[in-house]
């Protein structure tokens, strides 16, 4: 196998699952409400819902930097905000984050492997360590979406013996 076939894997079983440190990107962020995921029950910590644009910014900065763009986020780009917070919203949060990383696989996996020692364009780091480097921030984000959602209730569910009225 390819070292870029090797890193290739790496990025999707950090964001899809598979990774065996334990819950993916992908893993961790299943069936998050809106509600939790703008919950902060930690205070001075960021939210799911902050944590999941931020995760989505780097892979498109480094998505970019790969293909030759000189990006530096500014700190409104590196913690976009949210705006909305409806389960809509909260979807479509969701759905940018999986075209975003479907765009950069797609990148990394056509990633000249002979170029992963070079900086990419005029940025700083070898592509090398923008790819591993992206990998391990997906993986940092997930522990911390994962212990935030141990830290916020779980969303009520309303069964026939508990729902108003009935009895």
């Amino acid at each position: 196998m390819s070292e870029i076939k090797r890193i290739a894997d790496q990025l999707e079983r950090a964001f899809e699952g598979g990774a065996w440190h334990g819950p993916s990107v992908r893993e961790v962020l299943d069936g998050v409400t809106a509600e939790q995921a703008r919950s902060r029950p930690l205070p001075n910590a960021h939210s799911i819902w902050e944590i999941t644009l931020h995760i989505a910014a780097w892979e498109d900065a480094v998505r970019r930097r790969l293909q030759g763009e000189k990006v530096e986020l500014t700190d409104a780009e590196d913690w976009p905000a949210i705006g909305q917070t409806t389960e809509a919203a909260w979807a479509a949060c969701l759905a940018g984050l999986e075209r975003g990383h479907r765009a950069l696989a797609e990148t990394v996996a056509r990633f000249d492997e002979t170029q992963l020692g070079r900086p990419p364009g005029a940025n700083r780091s070898i592509a090398y360590v923008q790819i591993h480097g992206v990998i391990q921030h997906d993986l940092y984000h997930a522990g911390q979406i994962a212990v935030l959602r141990k830290a916020v209730p779980a969303p009520m569910r309303l069964s026939a013996s508990t729902a108003p009225g009935v009895g």
